[in-house]
């Protein structure tokens, strides 16, 4: 019996062990309605744009002609046939994850963070993230929940691209114009952002009415907000030009000791300036002989 009772109370003594070795206090992983400061949160939901910068350039110049691949299949986009779904891998699918990892982000600020600011940078990352899917996939699913239900299936139901416009797109740029800052700092969404993307929504809906004076603002305040055109052309493309750049209203700024969101980019490495056997010369050269011919006529030397 002695022996039966030492071994149940060595029982008892590892579980209890166990449990309080496991038990942590605070807990390690803090739930969403839990948390008070969302800068955290915040800075995710502009880490994730990140993920859609390399399949965005190559969606969006491949299909206007501009740009090219040269080893297959990535020329599946020059030729676009019905080999096109082979990008998912590559572009479809690291795209559309990492701008909604965004989107659920901006969700979570959004709804619970009591910081204007904060909130106005969400809503324009949100609008940012929807306008993109919506270029390149035209009707889209949205999700406007910080914690969607799992069992609900019609968030998985595409909306109009139209309806995505008129509910989210345009009126989270509205909010954010009206409560984010002028000036530009650190890579953060400002009120001048926000005016150029919904300027831009307009022009690419052909509302040029209502695009027009949004622009005009965004012309007038730019002196205000440290913008200003470039005297030379090549000081504003290129890495050396990155950050910095005079010209630049908003882009999305990492710092070099994060890694990338987008998971193939070792494959990519400077496909777009020509530092890649998929693409030694990426830009086609009717695009170059038009900017040419434009140089030529005198259309394209003043600022």
């Amino acid at each position: 019996m002695k022996t039966v009772y030492k071994l149940l109370t060595g029982l008892l003594l590892l579980v209890t062990a166990c449990n309080n070795d496991l038990d942590q206090v605070p807990p390690n992983e803090a739930e969403a309605d839990s948390l008070t400061d969302f800068s955290g949160v915040l800075n995710a939901a502009y880490y994730y744009q990140l993920g859609a910068v390399t399949p965005m350039a190559i969606m969006g110049e491949f299909r206007s002609d501009n740009a090219f691949m040269f080893e297959p299949p990535f020329t599946e986009f020059d030729e676009y046939d019905n080999g096109l779904p082979a990008m998912e891998v590559d572009f479809f699918g690291p795209f559309y994850t990492a701008l909604f990892k965004s989107i659920l982000s901006t969700n979570i600020v959004i709804e619970s963070s009591s910081d204007a600011t904060e909130v106005g940078e969400a809503k324009f990352l949100r609008a940012l993230s929807y306008f993109k899917l919506v270029q390149v996939f035209g009707d889209i699913t949205v999700n406007l929940s910080p914690a969607p239900s799992l069992t609900d299936t019609s968030i998985l139901v595409r909306q109009p691209a139209s309806e995505v416009y008129d509910n989210v797109i345009i009126p989270d740029l509205e909010d954010a114009i009206a409560v984010l800052d002028i000036e530009i700092a650190d890579g953060r969404a400002s009120r001048l952002a926000a005016q150029s993307l919904l300027g831009k929504v307009y022009a690419f809906r052909g509302d040029y009415a209502s695009a027009e004076p949004l622009l005009a603002e965004v012309v007038e305040g730019a002196g205000a907000a440290g913008v200003s055109l470039k005297e030379n052309f090549d000081e504003i493309f290129g890495a050396q030009n990155e950050v910095e750049n005079s010209e630049i209203i908003f882009s999305t700024q990492i710092v070099n000791s994060i890694v990338d969101e987008y998971s193939p980019a070792s494959r990519f490495w400077n496909w777009f300036v020509g530092d890649d056997s998929k693409s030694d010369f990426p830009v086609d050269q009717d695009l170059v002989a038009a900017f040419d011919a434009s140089d030529a006529s005198g259309g394209g030397t003043e600022l």
